[in-house]
């Protein structure tokens, strides 16, 4: 599930900051790290039953 998520999340912000430029771009790109890291760090995974 964490690994769909991010290439979700990736690919929903590679889109966006294709179709934009300048200061939303920008803005974009930091809400897209901000995201990531988020999962990456945040997220927990679900533990595993035996």
């Amino acid at each position: 599930m964490k690994q769909w998520l991010i290439i979700i999340c990736c690919a929903v912000f590679v889109a966006a900051s294709l179709l934009t430029d300048g200061l939303v771009r920008a803005l974009i790109d930091l809400a897209a790290f901000a995201c990531l890291l988020w999962i990456v760090l945040g997220v927990k995974s679900e533990p595993l039953k035996p």
